[in-house]
């Protein structure tokens, strides 16, 4: 499955997912991957609202770092463009040098994987029919693609 689906990674906490993680207990390895976006058409086309899936914890964690470091830079990024200190070179120079498009590919791959690994056929195919649901840059043929404000 390859989807471009925006995903958060919530570790089991009490203020996260609402459970009761008893007090002076560490989190635990398990995730469950949510899209705020989908969630409630996730819901609807199948019981995901219990699911979970299960990844290697160095995997959540690189994935994590990865997306800590390309939301908190970006958001500097936004800061400078916003007080004119930076322009879109800055910004394509970032993405350039931080690999930023090859790290979110294997971002997206680590979590297919074990969507691939724990789905039925027919679930990732409703969950692939999601994914197809998100707008990319670039296919709105009514906007300009200097000026489209797709995420």
């Amino acid at each position: 499955m390859t989807c471009g689906l925006h995903l958060i990674f919530c570790l089991h906490t009490p203020m996260i997912t609402g459970g009761g993680t008893p007090s002076g207990t560490t989190p635990t390895s398990k995730i469950r991957i949510w899209s705020p976006a989908l969630i409630m058409e996730l819901n609807r086309l199948m019981d995901m609202s219990s699911r979970e899936i299960r990844m290697p914890l160095s995997e959540v964690v690189t994935v994590l770092q990865d997306l800590n470091e390309f939301v908190v830079s970006l958001d500097r990024l936004g800061s400078r463009q916003a007080s004119g200190t930076a322009d879109e070179y800055t910004v394509g120079k970032f993405i350039a040098d931080r690999d930023v498009a090859r790290r979110l590919a294997r971002a997206r791959h680590v979590i297919s994987v074990a969507l691939d690994a724990q789905l039925s056929e027919e679930e990732n195919a409703e969950v692939d029919a999601l994914c197809e649901q998100v707008r990319f840059y670039g296919t709105d043929t009514t906007a300009n693609p200097s000026t489209d404000q797709s995420s």
